[in-house]
């Protein structure tokens, strides 16, 4: 992927950062690019999660909505679990 597009990567993953501060995730939650592996890994504490970036990919383009959906979702599953609400069995 372009040095552009790696740098737009990067952008998005702090704007994530920030989303994730604004919903009250402030201590220990931040979302990087890593530019090697192509990914965005979100890190919650000591637990650490991966997107490939390459999963994300359209024919129009870097879906980066969904990109931020998915992290947003994935922080809020362990506290809906937390709370004793049932989560769908894989």
């Amino acid at each position: 992927m372009s040095s552009e597009w790696a740098e737009e990567a990067e952008r998005q993953a702090r704007a994530i950062t920030r989303d994730l501060i604004e919903v009250g995730r402030v201590r220990g939650f931040r979302v990087t690019y890593q530019k090697r592996e192509a990914r965005f890994a979100l890190r919650a504490g000591t637990v650490t999660t991966y997107f490939s970036a390459h999963s994300y990919v359209t024919p129009r383009g870097m879906d980066w909505l969904q990109l931020r959906i998915d992290i947003l979702s994935r922080v809020r599953r362990p506290q809906q679990d937390q709370q004793g609400e049932s989560t769908p069995a894989p």
